[in-house]
C-alpha cells in the first residue's frame, strides 16, 4: 500500500515534470516565432517585421 510521504512525494515528482514540459513548449513556441521575424527580416533586408510585430504586441 502506498502511504501517505510516498504519494506526496509521487505528486510534487509528477507537478515539477509538468512545469518543465510547460516551459519547453512555450520555449518552442517562442524560439519558432523568432526564428520566422529573422527569415522575415532577411528576405525583406529591413527590420520592419520586428517592427510591425513590436506595435501590434503594444498594450494600447
Amino acid at each position: 500500500m502506498v502511504d501517505v510521504i510516498s504519494y506526496t512525494l509521487i505528486s510534487i515528482t509528477c507537478f515539477c515534470f509538468g512545469l518543465i514540459v510547460s516551459f519547453q513548449i512555450a520555449h518552442i513556441h517562442y524560439c519558432r516565432k523568432l526564428t520566422h521575424l529573422v527569415r522575415r527580416c532577411i528576405s525583406t533586408k529591413t527590420i520592419a517585421p520586428v517592427l510591425a510585430e513590436y506595435e501590434a504586441l503594444k498594450p494600447k
